[in-house]
């Protein structure tokens, strides 16, 4: 069960992101929906779990883009990995660090699929618009990361936490 809905979140995800933030702007910059998941993903799953849903939700992020297949896939996963294993020192579970977390990490996915990019030949992608959709797209995500929590836990069927997950979902900060 729980696996369909994460599959269903990932899904409904993709969906929205495609259709309604394709058309939504915020300073000219689209909201990066898949990103935050997969960033969250990694703050709330864990270094082993978490990873592993940022590489999935960035498979289906990359059917749609026309860039190597893969590409998203592997900067999601590195993202993940890297908040889950530097998270679990580091944090103390407020609302201003998972906005952080949230803010600087969308700011890394979006540099390292530039980066990523150009070394796999997709030119172009590195230059001072990709510093600004970084900062925006991570501003976005910042001020949205507080309402992930509850579709998260619903996604894994947890009832007042995340049974073995990094963090416990009942703290509030």
């Amino acid at each position: 069960m729980i696996p369909l809905r994460l599959g269903a979140l990932m899904l409904v995800a993709v969906v929205v992101q495609v259709t309604v933030f394709s058309d939504v702007r915020i300073l000219g910059v689209a909201p990066e929906l898949l990103v935050l998941l997969a960033v969250m993903f990694g703050y709330w799953f864990g270094p082993q779990r978490g990873p592993t849903a940022a590489f999935v939700i960035g498979l289906f992020w990359d059917v749609y883009l026309p860039t190597p297949l893969g590409l998203s896939a592997i900067v999601f996963a590195m993202v993940a990995f890297a908040v889950a294993a530097s998270g679990e020192e580091l944090f103390r579970d407020s609302k201003l660090q998972l906005a952080a977390i949230a803010g600087v990490g969308t700011f890394a996915a979006v540099a390292g699929y530039a980066l990523l990019g150009e070394v796999m030949g997709q030119r172009g992608l590195v230059d001072l618009e990709m510093l600004r959709v970084g900062l925006i797209a991570g501003l976005v995500n910042a001020v949205a990361a507080p309402l992930t929590r509850p579709v998260l836990a619903w996604s894994i069927g947890a009832q007042s936490g995340f049974g073995g997950a990094s963090r416990s979902m009942i703290s509030s900060g």
